[in-house]
């Protein structure tokens, strides 16, 4: 029905990817530059969530 668009599934991801970096570079320049165990966690959500949404993209890009 949407060919050549993106799933707004993979949107979602992308937005949650942006709000989780967001988060972590906000609390660093708070802590003045301190990477501490949560920011290191809400970075990995949020490459894990990146990730995610590119798979999704190139599946739906490819049709796999």
């Amino acid at each position: 029905m949407f060919e050549g668009t993106v799933p707004a599934v993979a949107l979602v991801f992308v937005a949650l990817a942006v709000i989780f970096v967001a988060l972590t570079l906000r609390d660093l320049l708070k802590s003045q530059g301190q990477l501490n165990p949560a920011r290191k966690t809400w970075l990995l959500i949020a490459f894990i969530f990146s990730a995610v949404s590119i798979g999704l993209f190139v599946m739906h890009t490819f049709g796999a």
